[in-house]
């Protein structure tokens, strides 16, 4: 027998043989898989905040989400950085380091899988800040479930974030922070 019969007689076993596997397989279904968790967030979230940097509140401002996500979650914030020549908002991820006629300064933030803290810090006293960097500072907490995380995205994309998430402008809720 020669290379080209054998490797054709080869082939055509396997997929005689393939067939036969699948045709035989016949039983009962199996049991029904365990619910998932109960209140645990599988969606992305978005919501805004708005707050105030004061020295009395440690120049920082913090919240609970009001829902649960997993530890594995990406938590994303941005600033409010101002309009752009169309009107249309700008939004910076942060960290965000700003550089001040006074020195330099930060947006931070940290979080777990309950809460976060949004934060500023700077190598000179933050009380001397005009009010356009302390007051009224709007925030968004974007949620990115583990499952929809993409490693090659650029998550300083605002917008594409967005759209990643399937999220829309007038999904957004807003809360403001005492």
């Amino acid at each position: 027998m020669n290379r080209s019969n054998y490797l054709f007689s080869t082939k055509i076993f396997l997929v005689f043989a393939t067939a036969l596997v699948l045709v035989s397989c016949e039983g009962p279904v199996g049991p029904t898989g365990p619910a998932g968790a109960d209140g645990v967030n599988i969606v992305g979230e978005v919501f805004e905040i708005e707050g105030d940097f004061t020295q009395a509140g440690n120049f920082g401002v913090s919240g609970e989400y009001g829902f649960d996500i997993l530890e594995s979650d990406k938590v994303l914030i941005y600033r409010l950085a101002g309009l752009d020549q169309d009107n249309n908002d700008i939004w910076r991820l942060i960290p965000q380091v700003v550089f001040h006629t006074n020195g330099i300064f930060t947006y931070d933030y940290d979080f777990t899988f309950y809460d976060y803290a949004i934060f500023m810090n700077g190598d000179f006293d933050l009380n001397t800040l005009e009010s356009g960097f302390t007051d009224s500072q709007i925030f968004r907490v974007l949620i990115v479930p583990a499952d929809r995380i993409d490693l090659r995205m650029d998550y300083s994309d605002h917008d594409a974030v967005l759209e990643m998430l399937g999220v829309e402008e007038k999904d957004i809720t807003r809360r403001v922070l005492d």
